[in-house]
């Protein structure tokens, strides 16, 4: 028990490390939680707790799995967050991934589901890059009109475009490599079997393997990469290039007399300002003009109006498909996501979130394939933070809200029975009554009880986020301290990272009280030799222990020494007192002498060390909880007594040394 407080004692030294490192540090690196609080008295830090209703029972299969992780170094944690446009920016989810990734190196299993935005023509999440070539189509959970089955992500694109490709750069706004990911699951499907996606690494194409029952090809890197490139092989590979030959003809084509027609429409425009009529001729031209640029335009009646023009994801959908429409059939693909991970243990963290979503967008009749893909992703942990769309309406039914989460929360039991669930209570918001005119949203505190009616009836944990903003009317506070957006119901990048650092806090607060409830362990004793034997004590049998740690055994007084001979003349070695113990400690044990003289003898006699095994990736704090190890730079400068509760220091002093700083990836502001 002493082993594992002193872990806890490390760990807690990470977490409550702010006023052990300099400004400078705190500023940049994640998880020292430069915050000064008194300028943010409209928070309320007390309540900064994962609260469990009805105890945290149901996530026992949850830290246990982070038990075996932590000091076994063994198995994988599957962590799922799951929202609207909070999510879909991935800026609080991505803070929490990257406390868990950058504080306890090699702690990543993989980056998780992953997709393409920038091909749906919509907002990529701020913790990596996608970029895209070709024509697509898209369709998201949101729509009122659906035409592809829809998965865990809830978006899909589609293309017949013998062009396409996509790239996602994992580490993009990264300073140094985080993800090196070996193992790939591409979810899509093709109409015909005829076109199939290949991944390409150093300008070679790796084929995958298809699995039917999952709709999914699968991949496998030769070696980790960051950088995930897919290209779409047609089965025709003639067709296929002959028909890029024509699009690409087609486009440049197309994009001139669109150019022209544009220039003869400002012609028009700098005539009627002078006073000019044009002739006949040229207002026909100059109408026939308008017609064919509106063709670009989709839904456009005046090719004028910069509002419909402004609308991207229209203005590119109809100039893409202008050529390509005019192409025979040819094979389709639809992509749902992408799965990356890799082989080693640790923890995955999968964000999932649509612009506008509710939860009943989730539900079977837009998301049919949510179960099967999400079957082979089987969270451990699942974080709701959808709810602030359902309650934007003028009147919020509780009630209904509350069955659509259980259906929800149905799918996802019948993939993962175990998964402990963590509500998000919503945030506090404003809406919009006119033009600069807003207003409390009377909806916040109902759903603030719904959430908590739903944490009791699945046994589940709630951070109560409206609360800890301020309660009703606290947007506004935000806004003021620079930390939400004028819209006042999203935050800014600092206000989005502020909530990542507290979240991160009260879900490992919550952790550590589950380590520290945990059973102390009965020493493993050895049994004595006969006292006549003069040779050595014999090299200490060792046990496979959770934690790759060994600690040592204390020298055994002459009482200790004596009490424990005669126990072992009679029996065996005592067992440990559950198996737990067994598996938590690697005990060294000198063999005991049947005296105290002997064991006088044994105090001065030190045996020699015995290799220990290699403390595990995450977190290598265990390490320091045995003086033979060495203990890692970060824990060095923080080692303090245990505290019972986390604290965020309100004013950080800096040291006169600095620590090691870790830069943090920019990221930019939700829209």
């Amino acid at each position: 028990m002493k082993k594992k407080l002193a872990v806890i004692a490390a760990i807690l030294g990470i977490v409550s490390m702010g006023s052990m490192v300099s400004a400078k540090d705190m500023e940049i690196t994640p998880g020292y939680y430069d915050v000064d609080f008194t300028k943010y008295d409209f928070i309320d830090t007390s309540l900064n707790t994962i609260q469990f209703p009805q105890g945290s029972a149901s996530f026992e299969p949850f830290f246990k799995k982070l038990d075996t992780l932590v000091f076994e170094n063994r198995g994988k944690v599957r962590i799922l967050h799951i929202g609207g446009s909070h999510l879909q920016a991935d800026v609080i989810s991505g803070r929490i991934r990257e406390h868990l990734v950058k504080e306890y190196p090699g702690a990543s299993a993989g980056r998780g589901f992953v997709f393409p935005y920038s091909a749906a023509r919509t907002n990529t999440p701020a913790s990596y890059a996608s970029y895209y070539k070709g024509i697509w189509d898209k369709n998201k959970n949101v729509q009122h009109e659906i035409t592809k089955p829809l998965g865990l992500l809830g978006i899909a694109i589609s293309t017949r475009d013998p062009r396409a490709e996509i790239t996602l750069l994992l580490d993009k706004y990264n300073t140094e490599p985080i993800w090196g990911e070996t193992s790939f699951r591409v979810f899509g499907y093709s109409d015909s079997n005829d076109v199939e996606p290949v991944l390409r690494i150093d300008s070679m194409d790796v084929f995958g393997t298809f699995d039917a029952s999952s709709q999914s090809y699968v991949f496998t890197s030769p070696r980790p990469i960051d950088t995930i490139q897919i290209a779409f092989r047609w089965a025709d590979t003639t067709k296929q290039a002959e028909v890029a030959a024509f699009i690409t003809d087609s486009l440049y084509k197309d994009s001139v007399a669109r150019a022209d027609s544009l220039a003869r429409v400002a012609d028009s425009l700098r005539m009627d300002s002078l006073g000019i009529t044009p002739p006949a001729s040229s207002a026909q031209q100059m109408a026939q003009a308008v017609a064919a640029d509106s063709m670009f335009q989709g839904d456009c009646e005046d090719v004028l109006d910069t509002n419909c023009l402004n609308r991207d994801e229209d203005l590119q959908a109809a100039l893409d498909s202008a050529a390509a429409d005019t192409v025979p059939p040819r094979p389709h693909f639809t992509l749902t996501g992408i799965l990356a991970e890799n082989n080693a243990p640790g923890i995955t963290y999968t964000n999932v979130g649509i612009n506008g979503a509710k939860v009943s967008n989730y539900f079977e009749e837009t998301c049919p394939l949510f179960e099967k893909e999400m079957s082979y992703y089987k969270p451990d942990l699942v974080i709701f933070a959808i709810g602030i769309n359902d309650a934007n309406v003028d009147v919020f039914n509780d009630k209904a809200f509350r069955e659509d989460y259980d259906m929800l929360i149905k799918r996802i039991r019948k993939v993962s029975p175990k998964t402990a669930f963590i509500f998000e209570t919503n945030n506090d918001s404003y809406r919009k009554v006119r033009k600069k005119k807003y207003v409390q949203h009377p909806n916040g505190e109902v759903a603030r009880k719904a959430f908590f009616m739903l944490a009791d009836k699945h046994k589940a944990g709630v951070w109560d986020k409206f609360s800890i903003m301020g309660g009703l009317g606290s947007m506004a506070k935000w806004e003021k301290a620079d930390l939400a957006k004028k819209d006042k119901v999203h935050f800014k990048t600092a206000g989005y990272q502020l909530l990542g650092d507290m979240f991160y806090k009260a879900l490992m607060q919550a952790y550590f009280d589950h380590i520290a409830s945990l059973p102390a362990e009965a020493p493993v004793v050895a049994q004595a030799k006969p006292a006549a034997t003069p040779t050595p004590a014999p090299t200490p049998k060792t046990i496979p222990a959770a934690s790759s740690v060994a600690p040592k055994t204390p020298t055994p007084s002459a009482k200790t020494a004596s009490s424990t001979a005669t126990a072992s003349a009679t029996a065996p070695a005592a067992a440990p007192a559950n198996a737990k113990a067994a598996a938590a400690i690697q005990a060294k044990v000198a063999a005991p002498a049947p005296t105290a003289a002997p064991a006088k003898k044994e105090v001065a006699a030190k045996q020699p060390a015995e290799k220990t095994v290699a403390p595990p990736q995450m977190p290598k704090l265990a390490a320091a909880a045995h003086k033979d190890v060495p203990m890692p730079e970060v824990v060095k400068q923080t080692a303090q007594p245990a505290q019972p509760k986390i604290q965020i220091p309100l004013k950080p002093q800096a040291q006169a040394a600095e620590s090691p700083t870790t830069p943090t990836p920019s990221a930019t502001d939700s829209k």
